[in-house]
């Protein structure tokens, strides 16, 4: 499965065989591109400035283009969700981590599997046309900040070599930093927010967004329209601070 891996850096491993890949650039396009089709309008460039709350439910939105009238809407806003919730009023309990990851030159194909230690908070794999795209998570205090340093750098090849020191000449190509939107228990915060009827929350995956988008859409989708999600997710809403019902996820990795 991934015979260059340094055995002596852990004591035991899993393997999924039916663990799926996807680039996240392509298939937010997609998606953009299927709603469209479907008849979605998509306002690029264009700011929510302001939510507007009549008699506790949402009324409309003030964007930068102008006001649309809407009982609904859903804040999906990533690293930006606190401040979304906070144009309806409310304070939701989310915050944005700097994340780092890097890509390699193309080589010669070594392995194929995702190589993920929570250990040590590293994550690899080789993609298709030959190169590594990787990253670590680091100890950051929440902040916006998406800057990469080479201080980052060089911690995260340390760690890397103790694994798989067979990556030793690879090149980096490129570098760069995102934002993990991140809940104080690490769960995902998702379903209508009890003080302002219309106003739904689909923030804080902190780092599994991309892997379980799609069936949280699917949810998010029948609660907006009186409907049953397909599975629980009332263990997920923000009233769970609060009443101190924790779900607390340990395989948070990068």
């Amino acid at each position: 499965m991934c015979p260059p891996i340094n055995t002596d850096t852990f004591i035991k491993a899993t393997f999924c065989p039916t663990d799926g890949h996807a680039n996240p650039f392509l298939t937010n396009f997609a998606y953009v591109r299927a709603a469209e089709r479907s008849g979605a309008k998509v306002f690029r460039h264009t700011e929510a400035t302001g939510i507007e709350v009549d008699k506790g439910r949402v009324k409309a939105v003030h964007t930068t283009t102008g006001k649309i009238s809407t009982p609904v809407v859903v804040n999906a806003a990533g690293p930006w969700s606190k401040q979304v919730a906070a144009l309806a009023g409310l304070d939701i309990p989310t915050y944005s981590e700097r994340h780092q990851c890097l890509a390699t030159e193309p080589v010669e194909p070594l392995f194929d599997t995702m190589v993920i230690s929570f250990q040590i908070g590293i994550y690899l794999q080789q993609v298709p046309h030959g190169s590594f795209v990787m990253g670590i998570g680091e100890k950051e205090k929440p902040s916006h900040n998406i800057h990469s340093s080479w201080q980052w750098l060089e911690f995260f090849t340390g760690e890397l070599l103790s694994i798989l020191p067979v990556l030793k000449n690879l090149r980096v190509v490129r570098q760069w930093a995102g934002s993990y939107n991140r809940t104080p228990d690490a769960a995902p915060i998702l379903g209508e927010h009890p003080e302002v009827g219309g106003f739904f929350n689909a923030v804080g995956f902190s780092g599994h967004g991309f892997m379980i988008g799609p069936m949280t859409a699917v949810c998010m989708a029948e609660l907006i329209t009186g409907g049953v999600p397909p599975v629980n997710i009332d263990y997920l809403s923000v009233e769970r601070f609060e009443k101190g019902e924790l779900v607390i996820e340990p395989s948070v990795v990068g």
